[in-house]
């Protein structure tokens, strides 16, 4: 193993402990082992360095802050509280000031939707949504499949967001899928049971429509949750995730500018 090697290790796991300790002197967790354990199976082999990165629906802006903390130059966190929004209006103000504690002045969010967000086109490495694509026009997402204006709504956000971004940059998804065998009958998931899973999509119905927006490279992988994290198993076969929370993880890549 490499020195250079070994100290990025050590770096990154510093980052991620500091990150841990402060969000537990502050309450948001009772501990927070498994948040280090999630970011990486969210980002994967993401390099930060240097780079720029918007998260949609962001809540605390926990995730933000790792991005930052990993060496991204600017972060960009989006969280609307409007109805149906992840968090309080307290989520600012814990943001803030966890940011200030942990030195990280290139993090912000922003009380505002991502349709309302004014950025310069060309700019994002990375865009990120967990567990908000459902949410940036709820109706419209329901309607999907079955109405064309719904999808034009969605083609419309979708190639905004691409605007924003720079050609080859990540855009990165996780969400549940709409089918769940407990939901397909009917039944409330016992691992997830506030999930409405027609309010969702499947991840292959997310690339299809990046597809047409200038997205490509599409990769999907079906995620874990947290009791086979801390085993180190970070993601499932299809068919079982399906009996479990059917939790995807979409990476599709910004395509040239023609």
């Amino acid at each position: 193993m490499s020195t250079t090697y070994q100290l990025a290790s050590i770096n990154q796991n510093t980052a991620a402990e500091r990150i841990r300790l402060l969000g537990q002197k502050m309450g948001l967790w009772n501990h927070g082992f498994d948040f280090p354990r999630f970011a990486r199976q969210l980002f994967r082999d993401i390099d930060f360095r240097n780079k720029t990165m918007l998260e949609i629906g962001c809540g605390k802006g926990m995730l933000c802050l790792w991005a930052a903390m990993h060496g991204a130059r600017h972060v960009v966190g989006l969280e609307p509280l409007a109805e149906g929004a992840y968090d309080s209006s307290d989520c600012h103000r814990t943001f803030r000031s966890m940011a200030d504690q942990l030195d990280l002045p290139q993090a912000r969010i922003l009380p505002t939707t991502v349709q309302e967000f004014d950025c310069p086109g060309n700019y994002f490495d990375v865009v990120l949504s967990v567990a908000s694509i459902n949410h940036l026009e709820e109706k419209s997402c329901v309607a999907l499949g079955k109405s064309e204006a719904a999808k034009k709504e969605y083609q419309k956000i979708f190639r905004n967001i691409a605007r924003m971004m720079k050609p080859g940059g990540k855009l990165i998804i996780m969400d549940a899928a709409r089918h769940n065998f407990f939901g397909d009958l009917g039944l409330r998931n016992p691992l997830s049971p506030n999930i409405e899973w027609f309010k969702h999509q499947q991840p292959e119905y997310w690339a299809g429509l990046l597809g047409d927006c200038g997205f490509s490279n599409a990769r999907i992988r079906w995620s874990s949750g947290k009791l086979l994290r801390y085993a180190g198993i970070t993601t499932l076969p299809k068919a079982l995730s399906y009996f479990g929370q059917s939790i995807f993880r979409l990476e599709l890549t910004r395509m040239a500018l023609s």
